[in-house]
């Protein structure tokens, strides 16, 4: 239950974070997001010690090529919003506009990348729904 409870806030702060809000409360739901990714990752532990072992057909290489696309495109993003951001970590003095066009376009890459990871894992996500 807490894994799907982390899943649903996950997404919600991304559809957020596409709004049109105060640069402040983009910046501070980024921040969470992070966390969130974080603790989504360390829930599906279990898929990435099974990266190695058995063997792959389609299916399987194609999500392993979303997973890799989504995991690329956030560690960008989050990097990148990191080196832009301008009122939440000005006191470490990084703020940098020219990352921020980085960031735009990587966020972008990354709900891409999002899109298709729920394409591809809408079953096990309608499974979890079910438990509830």
């Amino acid at each position: 239950m807490k894994k799907i409870i982390v899943d649903v806030a996950m997404f919600i702060a991304i559809i957020l974070e596409f709004l049109s809000l105060p640069i402040l409360i983009h910046e501070i739901i980024g921040i969470g997001l992070v966390f969130l990714i974080i603790l989504h990752l360390k829930f599906n532990k279990r898929y990435f010690k099974s990266i190695f072992k058995g063997k792959y057909n389609l299916k399987r290489t194609i999500d392993l090529i979303i997973n890799i696309g989504l995991m690329i495109s956030l560690f960008i993003t989050i990097i990148t919003g990191i080196l832009s951001a301008i009122k939440t970590l000005r006191d470490i003095k990084i703020g940098n506009y020219d990352m921020s066009h980085i960031h735009k376009y990587s966020s972008i890459i990354s709900l891409i990348f999002l899109a298709l990871h729920l394409v591809s894992t809408h079953k096990k996500l309608l499974r979890e729904f079910k438990k509830l």
